[in-house]
Parts: structure tokens; sequence; C-alpha cells
């Protein structure tokens, strides 16, 4: 299984992705549209057109691994792009909050010491 870990990389495509693709389709369209390199380890996200379905694509030790997720109820959280770009790079922490069901805009992070972190929070929820 892949470790999803604040070490890697995570881009979703701000686009809607045709869920008839498989391997080779989402392989395509990371490489094509996406201009990215889909074996290099970071971990590539798609959402279909009703936004109950999620889809990652991961390049692992030998070979590609796409893992799915279908919602029974509800949808999925999309961040949409300010610019008008294909792909947005987001964090683990989004990715994992996106995955529960929470809502990005209504986070609200306590008071840290740590500068940085909450200059990219702020950024991202603005």
């Amino acid at each position: 299984m892949i470790p999803f870990t604040s070490g890697h990389r995570y881009f979703i495509y701000t686009g809607i992705t045709d869920f008839r693709k498989g391997y080779d389709g989402l392989f395509g369209m990371i490489r094509t549209i996406m201009q990215c390199n889909p074996l290099n380890g970071d971990l590539y996200i798609f959402t279909n057109k009703r936004h109950n379905q999620l889809r990652m694509m991961v390049y692992d030790t030998g070979g590609l691994v796409l893992l799915c997720k279908r919602l029974e109820k509800g949808t999925f959280e999309i961040i949409k792009s300010e610019s008008s770009s294909i792909k947005m790079n987001i964090s683990w922490t989004q990715l994992m909050c996106i995955m529960q069901g929470i809502k990005l805009k209504s986070i609200r992070y306590r008071k840290r010491h740590n500068i940085v972190e909450n200059k990219l929070v702020n950024n991202f929820v603005n």
C-alpha cells in the first residue's frame, strides 16, 4: 500500500475526468495534459463529473497503482484554481480533508510557532 505522507507531492487535476479511462488513459492525461512525469512518485488525483468519485494514480516500486474511492452519499470538495491552471499542487493535509469530507474553507488553525506552515495554510484558505 502507498503511504500518504507529508513528504510526497500531490497534484489534483482541476478539470473533469471521464472515469472510463483506466491506467493508460490516466497515464496519458498526466503526461500530455498535466505535463508531468507519472513515474516520479508524485500522486495524481482525478474526480468525475458528479464529484462522488476520486481516482489517484501513483508510481510505486515496479509499477503504477490506481486507487479509487466512491462515496455512497455526498460529494468530495473540489479545489478550484484561481488561475486557469490544469493542475494544482495540494498538501497532504488538504488531501486528507478532502478524503474525510472536511470543508477546507471552514478549517481554523490554532496559533502555533511554525510561521512558514501557517502562511501556507492561510494562502490556501483565503
